[in-house]
C-alpha cells in the first residue's frame, strides 16, 4: 500500500510527465518557424542584405551562450537514446561488485544520466523534478536507491539500462588497472557533486 508521501509524489510525477508531454509536442512549431526564419534569412542573403559567414559567427556565439544557460536552469526535459526495454535488454554487465565496494566507493551510483520512458511510466525508478528525467540523487551524490550501508541497489531488479550495461572496468576515472584492483587517481573527483559541483555524467 502506498504512503501518503509515495502518492503525492506519483501525482506530481504524472502532472509533470503530461507537462512535459505537452511541452515536447510543441517540437513540431518550432520547426515551422525555424524553416520561416531560414527563408528569411536565404531571401536576405540573395539580396545582399547580410553576410552568411557574419551571421553563423554571430550565431555560434549566441547558441554558445544558450545552451550554458540551458544546463544551469535544466531547461527541457531528457530521455534516454536510443531506448531499449530494461528488462529483455541483452548487453547487461556482470561484475562482481560486492567484492570491489570497499574500493571504488560505488562510485558508478553516482553517475548521472537520463530515464527511459519505460522507466518513468513504470514509476518505479525517482527522478530529479529539476532535471527532467535524469536519475535521482540524494544530498550526497549517490543514487537515491542506493543503500547507503550495504551500497547495494534497492530496486535492482528494476534498474535502468545505464546500470545494467555499464562496464566499470573500462572507465579509467574508476579503476587504473580493473584486474589488479588499483583504483583511478581521478576516482576522488567522482565525489565531487557532494561539495556542490555537478555530478559526472554516465558514459
Amino acid at each position: 500500500m502506498e504512503t501518503k508521501d509515495e502518492t503525492m509524489r506519483s501525482e506530481v510525477a504524472d502532472g509533470l510527465l503530461y507537462a512535459h508531454g505537452r511541452a515536447n509536442s510543441n517540437t513540431a512549431k518550432l520547426l515551422e518557424v525555424s524553416s520561416f526564419a531560414y527563408a528569411a534569412i536565404e531571401l536576405l542573403a540573395e539580396r545582399g542584405l547580410i553576410d552568411i559567414e557574419d551571421l553563423d559567427r554571430k550565431k555560434k556565439e549566441i547558441a554558445g551562450r544558450l545552451i550554458e544557460k540551458f544546463r544551469e536552469e535544466g531547461i527541457g526535459a531528457a530521455y534516454q537514446e536510443p531506448e531499449h526495454d530494461k528488462y529483455t535488454f541483452a548487453g547487461s554487465v556482470e561484475i562482481d561488485c560486492p567484492s570491489r565496494l570497499h574500493l571504488c566507493k560505488a562510485a558508478c551510483c553516482r553517475l548521472r544520466f537520463a530515464l527511459s520512458h519505460q522507466d518513468v511510466e513504470e514509476g518505479i525508478v525517482q527522478w530529479d523534478f529539476g532535471h527532467p528525467y535524469f536519475i535521482a540523487q540524494g544530498d550526497d551524490g549517490y543514487c537515491r536507491h542506493l543503500d547507503r550501508n550495504s551500497l547495494g541497489c534497492s530496486i535492482h531488479g528494476h534498474r535502468p539500462v545505464p546500470c545494467r550495461g555499464y562496464d566499470c572496468r573500462q572507465d579509467k576515472r574508476i579503476w587504473s588497472d580493473f584486474e589488479r584492483r588499483i583504483v583511478s587517481p581521478e576516482l576522488d573527483k567522482l565525489f565531487a557533486a557532494a561539495d556542490g559541483g555537478d555530478a559526472p555524467e554516465a558514459k
